[in-house]
């Protein structure tokens, strides 16, 4: 049972209390121990396919958490989906990018630079792949034939680290020495200063609202930060000091989420800035890199743990439109009012989504009861859209708590579109 975050409004129908948001981590053992396991990437067969730093090997892991792993030598680091269908990595220490089909045949092409250290890829809008050059001190460029092009960073001693594809049509990446820079496609850099030298910009990844977000891993700084596209950098601080903030990606529920390598934490950012962060089970994990799967759950690979994480979390959050800490005498009818909301508690109700009531549960004894309404007031346990709830829009169940014991329950239903189990909490006496 998913119980969801409450937002607190501040309406003339009621003010509700807050509670924390849950998401649900499932783990799965790599078969090769001390795999080393560190980029992930969502594959063109509905597949996760991820990089084993230390195995030296490149795997696959289906939805259902089967892996089966490929021999690849390179030292491989990160990996991302191409353009022509196959999945493309970085060889670190193999000074090396390689492609790998969905059935496991690998090909692998030597860096012009030596010792250069590819790490961060990404495809881009040009058809080919981008790759950074940690210490060649370069943004590379490889097309899908295998020819390369490499173009040298002006700061000297960069360090860049991740590269993402941005929504103004370059390429954007971090530098670790304090700066972020972008690229066009022609090989023109630009690069941006941040606010805190040595603030270590690690990963990097466009967010849905048309900004690049990074992390900073340096344990000081310890930030998510955004930058537009003109260039200005705004910062939002980890609760969990000394974190680590590293992987991100951006998920369909609107928001970005991080792994924080040092905190042991999956972080979910807003795009306002609001942090809420949630522990990976198994103590001193090291989360790595992080993904949004094919399969509508969010993947993050366990450096440390050498284990594949699973993240399933709710699409809304939910904001409720009375107050739930209020009990009501059994027999009455409650009227259950709420908001589908985002992160930042904009209010994401319509019509056109469907709230469907399943049981009512008490959550002290978890005995789950049928849902009873009066009369015809939600229809096929259905619940109503109002539009002059609250100010954009909600929606109403009037429940029958006719039979309920003194206790607190959960009104338990389904969202069109997402899997997950919503619950709205209430009190009778």
């Amino acid at each position: 049972m998913l119980n969801l975050r409450l937002c607190i409004l501040v309406l003339s129908l009621a003010s509700a209390s807050s509670v924390s948001a849950q998401v649900t981590i499932t783990e799965y053992a790599v078969p090769t121990n001390a795999s080393g396991s560190s980029g992930i990437s969502a594959g063109p067969d509905s597949n996760l396919w991820f990089a084993e730093y230390s195995g030296q090997q490149i795997a696959r892991i289906t939805p259902a958490g089967v892996i089966t792993e490929f021999p690849s030598g390179g030292y491989p680091y990160q990996i991302t989906k191409g353009p022509d269908g196959n999945l493309w990595f970085t060889g670190d220490y193999g000074n090396l990018v390689g492609t790998i089909t969905t059935s496991g045949v690998i090909t692998e092409f030597a860096v012009p630079t030596g010792s250069s250290r590819p790490f961060g890829i990404t495809a881009g809008p040009d058809g080919n792949l981008w790759f950074t050059e940690v210490s060649g001190n370069q943004i590379g460029k490889i097309t899908t034939g295998g020819v390369f092009t490499e173009y040298a960073i002006p700061t000297s001693g960069s360090t860049p680290i991740g590269i993402t594809a941005g929504p103004d049509g370059n390429l954007w990446f971090t530098e670790n020495v304090g700066k972020i820079g972008k690229i066009t496609t022609t090989g023109l850099i630009t690069e941006y200063p941040m606010p805190t030298l040595g603030s270590q910009p690690d990963w990097i990844t466009v967010g849905p609202d048309g900004n690049l977000w990074f992390t900073e891993d340096n344990t000081t700084v310890n930030k998510i930060r955004r930058i537009t596209t003109a260039g200005v950098a705004t910062g939002f601080s980890v609760p969990t000091a000394a974190s680590r903030p590293f992987g991100i990606t951006a998920w369909r529920d609107g928001n970005l989420w991080f792994t924080e390598g040092n905190g042991n934490n999956i972080g979910r950012i807003t795009t306002g800035g609001v942090i809420m962060e949630f522990p990976v089970p198994t103590a001193g994990s090291a989360p790595d890199f992080i993904t949004a799967g094919p399969d509508g759950n969010l993947w993050f690979t366990e450096n440390a743990a050498n284990k594949i994480g699973r993240v399933t979390a709710p699409l809304y959050n939910l904001c409720l439109l009375y107050d739930p800490t209020k009990s009501v005498k059994s027999g009455s009818t409650l009227p259950i009012k709420l908001q589908l909301c985002d992160g930042s508690g904009a209010d994401l109700s319509s019509s056109s989504i469907t709230l469907h009531a399943t049981s009512v549960t008490q959550t002290s004894t978890s005995i789950s009861g049928t849902v009873e309404d009066p009369g015809n007031a939600n229809p096929d346990n259905d619940f109503r859209f109002d539009s002059t709830l609250g100010t954009t829009g909600g929606y109403i169940f009037n429940l029958k708590t006719s039979g309920l014991a003194t206790g607190t329950y959960n009104l338990n239903f389904t969202v069109t579109g997402d899997s997950s189990v919503y619950a709205a909490p209430f009190q009778v006496w």
